[in-house]
C-alpha cells in the first residue's frame, strides 16, 4: 500500500511540474556556466547535458536550440545582477545610476563585479570575433542604446558634462568597469594585485569615483567642465 502512495504521490501534475522546472533550471544553470568559460560559439550541447546530468535530447525538449538556452541565461544574468543591485543600499547601485552622473563609472563596476559570469563571457565572445550575428543583439543592442539615450538626456538638462560625445561615453563607461576583470594578467603586471582582491577593488573604485568627479561633474556655476591647462 504504501509503495503505490508513494507511486501516485510523486505522479501527480504538481510533482511533474516541480520536476521539470527541477530540469530546466538544471540546464540553464548548466549553460550557464558552459557559456562563460568557452563563449556562445565553443560551448557544446553535449557539454551542456553532461553537466546537467540529463541527454541532449531532453535539452531540445525544453529549449529549441542554443540559442534560445542563451537568451534565458542572459535574462537570469540580468535579473541577478539587478537584484544585487537593489540589495545595496548605496547609490553606487541605485535604479538611476545617473541620479549622481560622477559616480556612473563606479556604478558601472560595481555592477561588473555582481556579474563576473558575464565579464567573462563577453571577453570570450570577442576572442571568438563574433562581430555580426552574436547571440541576442538586437535587446542588447536596445539596452545599450537606451543607457546612451539616459546620458544624453542626463547632458541635455546639465546633470552631466556635455562635452563629451555620448556614444564614446558609453564605450569609456564599459571599459572602465570590466577592462580589470576581463583581463586579470594585465591588472596584476600594472599593479601587482589580482581583480579578485578586495584592497584593489576599493582602490579602483575610488580612482573611477574620483575620475568621475574630474571628467563628467557640472561644476556649480553651470560651465562646462573642462581640463586645466596646466595639468
Amino acid at each position: 500500500m504504501s509503495g503505490i502512495f508513494r507511486f501516485s504521490f510523486f505522479s501527480t501534475p504538481m510533482a511533474r511540474t516541480r520536476n521539470a522546472e527541477k530540469t530546466r533550471r538544471a540546464i540553464v544553470d548548466a549553460a550557464r556556466h558552459e557559456f562563460s568559460h568557452k563563449g556562445f560559439a565553443s560551448a557544446r550541447m553535449e557539454s551542456i547535458a553532461r553537466a546537467a546530468g540529463v541527454t541532449k535530447e531532453l535539452i531540445y525538449h525544453y529549449f529549441r536550440g542554443k540559442e534560445d538556452i542563451f537568451n534565458e541565461v542572459r535574462a537570469l544574468q540580468h535579473a541577478d545582477a539587478l537584484a544585487a543591485s537593489k540589495a545595496d543600499d548605496t547609490m553606487l547601485a541605485a535604479a538611476d545610476p545617473l541620479a549622481q552622473p560622477e559616480l556612473l563609472f563606479v556604478w558601472r563596476f560595481h555592477r561588473a563585479l555582481s556579474n563576473l559570469e558575464w565579464v567573462r563571457f563577453l571577453t570570450w565572445e570577442a576572442a571568438q570575433g563574433e562581430e555580426t550575428g552574436i547571440p541576442g543583439e538586437v535587446e542588447r543592442g536596445r539596452t545599450i542604446q537606451r543607457s546612451i539615450g539616459a546620458i544624453k538626456a542626463a547632458q541635455g538638462d546639465r546633470r552631466l558634462a556635455d562635452d563629451l560625445d555620448p556614444e564614446l561615453l558609453q564605450l569609456a563607461v564599459f571599459a572602465l568597469a570590466n577592462y580589470p576583470l576581463a583581463y586579470a594578467q594585465i591588472t596584476r603586471m600594472a599593479t601587482g594585485r589580482s581583480p579578485s582582491d578586495p584592497g584593489f577593488r576599493k582602490d579602483w573604485a575610488a580612482f573611477l569615483a574620483k575620475l568621475g568627479q574630474k571628467l563628467l561633474a557640472v561644476p556649480a556655476d553651470g560651465s562646462p567642465a573642462t581640463p586645466n591647462e596646466s595639468d
